[in-house]
């Protein structure tokens, strides 16, 4: 059989993503502060692109009728007023200006400083310290490769190959650094770490630095048992060393954490107004966007600038009014979405926690009329304000239980709420086993796995009943 080339003509259908339309859907995912963000950086590199004094606005469906918008605008101008306001509200403007002006050096004056790192105070006990020379220099090393839990996770002998450090003095400040405050800092593991403490608090306590030394797997199982057998210890000693590693820190970096508190600012919110759900986009301290009219006539007038800068010019222009437009179709689908969500989850908004119903990517696509990618990219990073606290929007797509009524299903976060009510509540002495929280649960009409509750109880860092009723037990010993 001869090969040959031949040209063929064939029509095909494909789906081609354009520059536009990626940047379309990338900002979909994006909280309101990563898309303020990004549009600072579009200010910047686009010249098409300027700040407008006033946001843009779009339409949607079912929004607050006009008598009540001004209702409801005039209280939220009250409330803004009423936080802006010091002192009297006869103040003279010049006044208010003067006290909003020593509001703010005060707000500076008593800002909290940045806190001190576990690096930085490691570093201030090694330099009063009595180590000099070689090991001061081992001491900085290492307390640079300690990371925020305190571990010293690199071996010595990598941290210190290519240096002229003996490895002698490089030790003895490893030891020095693992007894400052906080004690363990610089272990490799958490035995060690919880070792070193206990030396360090009580050096006579030879019971609980050989049961750390030997038994830290079945401390962990709590196999107390096996130890008193292995040991030849009275259960009276495991007991006392027992309390006592319980007050130690297995994580000894965590005492002196310097992590910054995360503020969540939501993107939506929830508020009832005249018994009804009203859906709030927090986005009116976001830059409104509109092209500049000074470029865009340049690129009309052809004797105004060469056609390559031309060119440049409408490429920038391009992508100006796509911007824009793509952030008009995000806050749409934003809204249309939660107001969905809203509707499923009425129930919910007015009730709180205990009447959350299962809903899907897929019933929210179905109705908005999008794809659930779609769907699964606008949820994604965003949070709303309600009357019951502060929700990522995933959190109201739940699986759903069945129940044995045949019935509506139920929301698997509120089995899991369910589950951990029932173990806060049960028998020190006599803990709920995972299938006596499936006969307890499915007396109340929801089918659920042995299983399933095993996962959920894990989900929820809850122990089984066995090691539950050996803490509690410890705990009263303790007690």
């Amino acid at each position: 059989m001869a090969l040959s080339q031949n040209l063929i003509q064939k029509q095909t259908q494909k789906l081609i993503i354009t520059q536009d339309l990626r940047q379309s859907i990338e900002l979909l995912p994006l909280s309101n502060i990563e898309l303020s963000e990004k549009i600072q950086s579009e200010l910047i590199e686009n010249p098409l692109l300027e700040e407008s004094s006033e946001s843009e606005s779009f339409e949607v469906p079912e929004v607050i009728p006009e008598d009540k918008k001004e209702k409801n605008t005039e209280e939220n101008r009250e409330t803004e007023e009423g936080w802006n306001r010091s002192g009297s509200e006869d103040s003279e403007p010049g006044a208010q200006s003067a006290e909003r002006t020593e509001r703010k050096h005060q707000f500076i004056q008593n800002a909290v400083s940045n806190p001190e790192s576990l690096a930085d105070h490691l570093l201030w006990q090694l330099r009063l310290s009595e180590l000099r020379g070689a090991a001061v220099r081992a001491g900085e090393i290492i307390i640079s490769a300690i990371d925020s839990r305190g571990f010293l996770t690199e071996p010595l002998e990598n941290l210190f190959q290519g240096t002229e450090i003996p490895m002698k003095i490089v030790r003895a400040a490893l030891k020095q650094i693992q007894n400052f405050d906080p004690v363990g800092c610089g272990a490799g593991s958490i035995p060690e770490s919880l070792l070193i403490q206990a030396r360090f608090h009580n050096p006579m306590d030879t019971v609980t630095q050989d049961v750390l030394s030997h038994y830290f797997e079945d401390i962990e199982r709590l196999d107390y048992k096996k130890i008193e057998k292995n040991t030849g210890y009275t259960q009276q000693q495991l007991e006392q060393s027992l309390n006592f590693i319980r007050t130690l820190e297995p994580y000894p970096g965590t005492l002196h954490s310097s992590r910054q508190p995360e503020y969540i600012i939501p993107d939506l919110a929830v508020i009832e107004l005249e018994g009804r759900q009203e859906v709030i986009i927090n986005d009116d301290w976001m830059p409104g966007l509109r092209v500049n009219e000074s470029y865009k006539n340049l690129i009309k007038d052809k004797t105004a600038a060469p056609e390559q800068d031309r060119e440049y010019l409408q490429s920038k222009l391009n992508s100006a009014v796509w911007l824009i437009k793509s952030i008009k179709q995000r806050r749409q689908t934003l809204y249309r979405v939660m107001k969905s969500i809203v509707e499923f989850e009425e129930e919910f908004f007015r009730s709180g926690h205990g009447f959350l119903k299962p809903l899907t990517l897929r019933e929210v696509a179905e109705k908005v009329e999008l794809h659930e990618s779609t769907i699964s990219r606008i949820t994604t990073n965003k949070f709303v304000q309600t009357r019951w606290g502060v929700f990522e929007l995933k959190f109201f797509f739940t699986s759903s239980l069945k129940s044995s009524s045949g019935g509506a299903g139920h929301s698997a976060k509120n089995i899991q709420d369910k589950i951990k009510q029932l173990i806060d509540r049960e028998d020190s002495e006599n803990p709920l086993s995972d299938q006596g929280i499936v006969d307890l649960i499915g007396k109340e009409g929801v089918q659920i796995a042995r299983r399933t509750v095993a996962k959920y109880r894990k989900n929820l860092k809850i122990l089984p009943a066995d090691r539950r009723k050996k803490i509690k037990k410890l705990k009263h010993h303790k007690s």
